[in-house]
């Protein structure tokens, strides 16, 4: 028998936190692998905000990212193809 114990109560905004954790086999064993993840500071899929942080931080190191997309707005009839000017014509 455990030597250790404590009580924890759900307060009603959180009933869908106590409606998960009696799903559990275990809870005890449950919420000590939690409390130990937290204390060697694993981050699980709880901390989504923190892991998109990361993931953008990375795309923004990344050069080719920042680099602006150019546009050519100067496009002219003569680049269409013949099938594109029969489109057009057909749609209008």
């Amino acid at each position: 028998m455990s030597k250790y114990k404590v009580s924890i109560s759900f307060k009603q905004n959180s009933i869908h936190l106590y409606e998960f954790i009696k799903t559990k086999e275990n809870i005890s064993s449950y919420l000590c692998k939690l409390i130990e993840a937290d204390m060697n500071g694993e981050h699980s899929s709880l901390d989504l905000e923190s892991q998109v942080e990361q993931i953008m931080h990375k795309l923004l190191q990344n050069q080719e990212f920042l680099q602006p997309i150019k546009i050519n707005s100067n496009k002219s009839k003569d680049n269409l193809s013949e099938e594109d000017i029969d489109l057009i014509n057909n749609l209008f």
